[in-house]
């Protein structure tokens, strides 16, 4: 049986660099799958602003996200997001980004290293396991970093690096060596009051798991963590809605009572009922 009031808190429309359909068309496919919210969380990564024209595509995709909003009245809540990549790396920047509009929602990620090459280039398969570990304790004390700084609403899919280094190369790798920091990245999220975000994109892909994994979401509830987002992390039309059943199935049973989506960067409840 389908969970009520779906929701996916994070689809990306053509105003992202690697995004595919417009907010228009992604709203349709949202619709036509039974949902009732979808929120549009384009890329910013802030160290990449001007060599990805960054703030021409903010404007475009949130006036198209605010047409798409008025045009699904009533069948569909549109929530304008932004999704926030390496917000630490110039917060004046990121912070001067996220004003410059009235956001629903922020989407806090850790996508790069500090020398702007995405995890998603790396070529694990040339890594010593050293240098592995070294690679992954820096990206768990940047996720510290990102909590620290807290200006989103949800960190989104923590581990993201296993992505690719488990998934595309299938490498094993046991993240747990980081579990230290990782808690500390969840009570800093807990006492600033953000949101855990499960990222059901790994479903789909050679990671076959969401990010982060089932251990992570019940720590962060074990700890005390209250909110948690589910999205899709859509970048195609096709993709709208993938895995947030799973994902709902998932919060339930690591003993969430309820999911939350943002207006006006205020968190709202959303019981998990079937």
């Amino acid at each position: 049986m389908a969970f009520k009031r779906m929701m996916d808190l994070h689809v990306h429309t053509d105003n992202s660099f690697d995004g595919h359909h417009s907010a228009m068309f992604l709203c349709e496919q949202a619709v036509h799958k039974g949902f009732r919210a979808i929120a549009f969380t384009d890329h910013m990564d802030i160290d990449l602003y001007e060599q990805q024209n960054l703030e021409a595509r903010q404007i475009q995709s949130f006036f198209e996200v605010s047409k798409a909003r008025s045009a699904f009245q009533g069948k569909l809540l549109v929530l304008n997001g932004i999704e926030l990549g390496q917000g630490t790396f110039d917060m004046p920047l990121s912070e001067k980004s996220i004003q410059k509009f009235d956001y629903d929602f922020v989407i806090g990620s850790m996508h790069e290293l500090r020398d702007s090459t995405d995890y998603s280039q790396l070529k694990y398969d040339e890594y010593t396991m050293d240098e592995l570990n070294e690679l992954l304790e820096q990206y768990s004390k940047e996720l510290y970093q990102l909590a620290l700084w807290g200006h989103f609403d949800t960190m989104a899919h923590i581990t993201y690096p296993l992505r690719y280094l488990c998934g595309a190369y299938k490498i094993p790798y046991d993240f747990s060596r980081f579990d230290d920091i990782i808690d500390e990245v969840f009570k800093t999220l807990i006492y600033k009051g953000k949101a855990l975000e499960i990222n059901t994109s790994g479903l789909r892909q050679n990671l076959n798991e969401t990010m982060p994994g089932e251990r992570y979401v019940r720590r962060f509830r074990e700890l005390g963590g209250e909110f948690v987002t589910i999205g899709s992390d859509a970048h195609f039309a096709a993709d709208v809605g993938a895995g947030i059943q799973q994902g709902l199935e998932l919060a339930q049973r690591c003993g969430y009572r309820y999911t939350t989506f943002f207006q006006k960067r205020e968190p709202m409840p959303v019981p998990i009922e079937k």
